[in-house]
């Protein structure tokens, strides 16, 4: 399709009101012909992209120009050209057509469900903890329309619209209550190909390593070596990502060590694109909650929500604990990202 260029800003757009005082509102079939038209610059093709015929096309043209009193269309040997008012038009009524496409679609979820649960989460919980596991709580309440939004630290919640937010941080927001959900650990993981070969993961390795900083953690590898009991001499250098998902893409490309919650990569751990480097597991000073205004505490699909979220974080922190407690194996070419 032809780009169709934007309007001159010097023509002015009528008030919304007048739609509903004058009665100007062409069918929607005839505003889709139009856009048709405008993109393709032919009525014929227009009529082959809506199933129309080609005269029903220009009738519908010609009735929005009736209507309104001014000509969309100049017709020329390389066929229509919108008019100036025709270009101000078409932004017009494409927006309008955007929005009333996004309408239909919500109006048709809504119907479908029988409750709606908007859920704010941070940008890496969500993305690497809560949406593979929402299918689980989607297939025990099918009738309730879940939306994840992301939001990165405090915010109005009463005002936000949301029924809750799963928070990392203290649990002290203003008209809310909270629920503990989990503690954060964190271990030390890395690509096999960066380590020396055939060698037994340890946590001394990391003194060779560049230590992936985590933007809003800056004393974590700090904290590490001191429970771990390693002398390393500048503990706090390196890159700093603000999001955990951003220093993980950073450790699979082999830039160092990622210092995370074993939740946060246990598919790469799984199938050895990283390795823990020690199994020593060092407690974050907060924790993740559940947080949500006191005005929804009674909303049906809240209260099922927090059940099922407590569940899936009791089975979190119980995978975290196996995975820490098992043998770290010697580290293996082969099991390096090509």
């Amino acid at each position: 399709m032809t780009d169709v260029p934007k309007a001159h800003p010097s023509i002015p757009r009528a008030p919304r009101n007048v739609i509903d005082r004058e009665g100007m509102l062409p069918p929607v079939s005839a505003l889709r012909a139009f856009l048709f038209s405008a993109q393709y610059r032919s009525f014929s093709k227009a009529a082959d992209e809506l199933g129309m015929t080609q005269s029903g096309v220009s009738r519908a043209i010609k009735g929005i120009e009736d209507l309104a009193g001014a000509t969309l269309f100049e017709r020329t040997g390389h066929g229509l050209v919108l008019t100036e008012q025709g270009r101000v038009y078409y932004d017009d009524v494409q927006a309008i057509i955007d929005d009333l496409g996004a309408a239909t679609l919500r109006l048709s979820t809504f119907a479908d469900a029988d409750e709606t649960l908007s859920i704010a989460t941070l940008p890496s919980l969500g993305g690497r903890w809560l949406a593979p596991r929402l299918h689980r709580f989607m297939a025990q309440y099918p009738r309730i329309e879940v939306r994840i939004t992301a939001q990165i630290g405090h915010f109005d919640l009463a005002a936000s619209g949301l029924d809750g937010v799963i928070h990392y941080g203290n649990d002290i927001w203003p008209d809310s209550l909270s629920e503990f959900l989990m503690d954060e650990v964190i271990v030390p993981a890395a690509i096999p190909r960066i380590l020396p070969q055939y060698t037994a993961p340890s946590g001394l390795l990391l003194r060779d390593l560049t230590l992936i900083q985590h933007l809003h953690r800056p004393t974590a590898w700090r904290d590490w070596f001191r429970a771990a009991g390693i002398d390393h001499p500048r503990p706090m250098a390196g890159p700093r990502f603000e999001q955990y998902l951003m220093g993980l893409e950073a450790a699979l490309s082999g830039m160092g060590a990622i210092m995370m919650p074993p939740f946060m990569m246990l598919s790469e751990l799984a199938d050895n694109r990283l390795i823990l480097l020690d199994r020593a597991a060092v407690r974050s000073p907060w924790g993740y909650h559940l947080i949500y205004p006191k005005s929804r505490r009674t909303k049906p699909a809240l209260l099922r929500f927090r059940r099922w979220l407590r569940s899936e974080a009791r089975r979190t922190w119980s995978d975290t604990q196996r995975l820490i407690d098992q043998p770290l194996a010697t580290t293996d070419p082969a099991a390096a990202l090509p």
